[in-house]
């Protein structure tokens, strides 16, 4: 009798069939994985924006910033800080799932003085970041589901983050 080396043709398909089924399984929740990593870093640049905030009004004896920016404003003859670099160092980008079409934006889109709340205030859906300078809220300007709402019939939209009620 021969004595037999190597494996037949047979057993190479199967073995390759296991490799391809594994593949196609692990490169989805690859992509899920970098998803959630993308609203993980936009969560995190919505907690520092409201951090400097916070430190901008706490500096300023009570006033939130008119524009997140880096212009120089006045309150009564009193120069107020820029709020660009002195409180963030740039204004970073809300990133959120694929397939959403604004999904990398820094804009900011402020709220004008006639309108109170963000919440009361339709979301422009554009990207990036609404904010209201009376109430010192921002939120992101999106209406879309985030990747945990995919899921879920009444999911969590992008922009009640830190506002979930």
């Amino acid at each position: 009798m021969k004595t037999r080396n190597g494996f037949t043709l047979l057993e190479l398909m199967i073995v390759c069939a296991i490799i391809a089924l594994l593949s196609a399984i692990s490169i989805v929740r690859f992509v899920q994985l970098i998803d959630i990593a993308r609203e993980s870093v936009t969560k995190a640049n919505l907690c520092s924006f409201r951090a400097a905030i916070a430190s901008y009004y706490c500096d300023t004896k009570g006033l939130y910033p008119v524009y997140l920016d880096s212009a120089t404003r006045t309150n009564s003859n009193e120069i107020l800080p820029v709020f660009i670099p002195r409180y963030m160092q740039k204004i970073p980008q809300a990133s959120l799932r694929r397939n959403v079409p604004h999904n990398h934006s820094n804009a900011i889109a402020t709220i004008t003085t006639g309108e109170e709340e963000i919440a009361t205030t339709t979301i422009a859906d554009v990207g990036g970041w609404i904010y209201s300078p009376s109430s010192g809220d921002i939120r992101i300007n999106c209406t879309c589901k985030d990747v945990a709402g995919l899921n879920k019939i009444d999911g969590t939209r992008y922009y009640n983050y830190g506002h979930e009620e």
